[in-house]
């Protein structure tokens, strides 16, 4: 948590970094272009990249094909876990359980947070008292206006009071000391805070401070965006007719006879630097209009905040894709399965995970011919493989998850919309995808797996298929297309050692279907000239193919 608020607060200042140099770019335009600007940089801190990294991987991650070639047998603690191989099984991950001191400072930082936090909102609460009691006091006034006009006797000075139910408060006598052209540029420039909501955006800017009081550039990025929003009035009011020399002492004025307002949500007319304010107002020309190559930077820059951390998503989630599109796709080569075996077999550490983010994993997923379903039992996370236990599983973020029983992790995939389509099965240097299924249909396999169980029905094709692979084993000539692209992988990785062990057999006398495990793979005891073998094959795929195959010499 502590290092994901670090990468937030680092990105959202290298961000507002950027903010400023696009300003200083823009310095010749208008003041409401720049505001616009440090409020995008305010705004930042409230969305972090993360979520846009996320988004990213949703917009590539597409729902898993229908047709799924996958090795049932998978995460199993016995030797048919891997289609054709020998190998034993592979060290597990060790589940570390969060580090005490970790836990402690976190807790330790939220408390300070929250103590910061709270003193922030009863600060501005305190003074939002008393701006609400001056409102409370105040009379209507006679003055036309596109909100209700109040007068009141206190001090403060004139300004728009209200998000929701704007109104513009003068001080009782502010007629009495400003000419009636003065007093016509002040109302302007308050009726200009109001169509541009400036106490909308600087309530939403005062959210940031509270959420964040504890980094000083926030409350800087408060200063700039007073300074802008005033600035932009003051043009505003300039470009409208009045005069300069007339406009800049009505503002000296104000601010001589009445006190700023407390809460940079209830827009005044003071702010800001006042003396570089009016020499402004007094010295400098009306601002000029984005030209097209200021127009073309400024889009630039602001397709390349949102596309950059979208497209590292993107980029992301392009292996996870890849994988999960494995088993229908181009078989992974050595290099692969090396590098997704050494990522499985690294030790995990377990995050907290609040249960209710996993309930919309809990259901049932199709790893052909068998299912792993996912449920949740007192706040604990399991998954159980087709005539297996179930097994607990550990969050290593909010969508992975890993066993502690066998070298394998699960992670599930979501469509663009966020619905769970699927998960993908990362065991032994492959990735195999499962689809999510209804309960129907998860029951339907289910009641087909345990009547070939019960009545030791083989899987149509697998003695055929069982008989094709031994001679080709005898010949030395293995047609790979017979099977999945995994399988054919793994069959090339123990070519060598298949065909020095059917050698050491000797000639093949018979084969016997023997029973249907409790995963529902065949079995066949096999007859050879000097050695008697058990073979253990998974259900052909639609299309006929071999998906898992092991050999077990007795």
């Amino acid at each position: 948590m502590i290092a994901a608020l670090l990468d937030h607060l680092w990105q959202s200042t290298l961000f507002a970094a950027g903010a400023g140099l696009l300003t200083l770019a823009l310095r010749s335009n208008r003041a409401s272009l720049r505001y616009w600007i440090w409020f995008c940089a305010s705004m930042k801190f409230l969305l972090p990249f993360s979520l846009l990294t996320t988004l990213g991987g949703h917009l590539l991650v597409h729902p898993l094909p229908p047709a799924i070639e996958a090795a049932p047998a998978l995460f199993a603690i016995e030797q048919t876990a891997l289609p054709f191989t020998l190998a034993t099984q592979a060290p597990v991950a060790t589940a570390t359980p969060p580090d005490f001191a970790a836990t402690l400072l976190a807790a330790i930082l939220l408390g300070l947070w929250a103590v910061g936090f709270v003193a922030v909102l009863a600060i501005w609460a305190v003074r939002w008292r008393r701006i609400a009691r001056v409102l409370r006091e105040a009379k209507p006034s006679p003055l036309s206006a596109p909100i209700p006009v109040r007068t009141s006797p206190s001090t403060l000075e004139p300004g728009v009071v209200g998000i929701w139910r704007p109104v513009l408060l003068l001080p009782e006598g502010l007629a009495d000391h400003l000419s009636p052209v003065e007093m016509d540029a002040v109302l302007a420039h308050e009726l200009r805070h109001l169509r541009r909501h400036d106490n909308l955006t600087a309530g939403m800017h005062m959210l940031v401070e509270a959420v964040f009081w504890f980094h000083p550039l926030v409350w800087w990025l408060g200063a700039r965006l007073i300074e802008a929003r005033e600035r932009a009035c003051d043009e505003a009011v300039v470009e409208a007719g009045n005069d300069p020399k007339v406009y800049a002492g009505a503002i000296l004025k104000v601010c001589k006879l009445y006190v700023q307002s407390p809460l940079a949500c209830a827009a005044g007319i003071s702010g800001a630097d006042l003396k570089q304010r009016v020499e402004t107002i007094m010295t400098t020309p009306i601002a000029s209009r984005l030209n097209a190559a200021k127009a073309l930077m400024l889009a630039g820059c602001a397709a390349a905040a949102f596309a950059a951390p979208l497209g590292i998503g993107m980029l992301g989630s392009a292996p996870a894709v890849a994988e999960a599109q494995d088993g229908a796709g181009q078989a992974p080569t050595a290099a692969q399965i090396a590098r997704m075996t050494a990522e499985q077999q690294a030790p995990r550490k377990v995050v907290p995970l609040d249960p209710k983010q996993f309930a919309k994993y809990v259901g049932f997923y199709a790893l052909e011919p068998n299912l792993i379903t996912i449920t949740t039992h007192d706040g604990r996370f399991f998954a159980k493989l087709t005539g297996q236990d179930a097994y607990e599983v550990y969050p290593e973020s909010p969508t992975k998850f890993f066993f502690t029983v066998v070298a394998a992790q699960i992670s599930f995939v979501t469509d663009a919309r966020g619905k769970v389509t699927g998960l993908v099965l990362h065991q032994s240097g492959v990735e195999r995808p499962a689809k999510k299924i209804d309960e129907a249909t998860a029951k339907s396999i289910e009641m087909n797996r345990e009547r070939r169980i019960k009545n030791n029905i083989p899987s149509p094709g697998t003695e055929a298929a069982a008989r094709r692979d031994i001679a080709a084993l005898e010949s030395g000539k293995i047609d790979y297309n017979d099977m999945t692209k995994i399988a054919a992988y793994f069959r090339h990785q123990q070519e060598a050692k298949s065909q020095q062990d059917v050698k050491r057999w000797g000639p093949f006398k018979s084969i016997n279907f023997k029973k249907v495990n409790p995963q529902g793979n065949d079995v066949y005891h096999l007859v050879f000239q000097n050695a008697q073998v058990d073979l253990i094959i998974a259900p052909l795929t639609a299309d006929g193919k071999i998906a898992g195959l092991y050999y077990n010499e007795l």
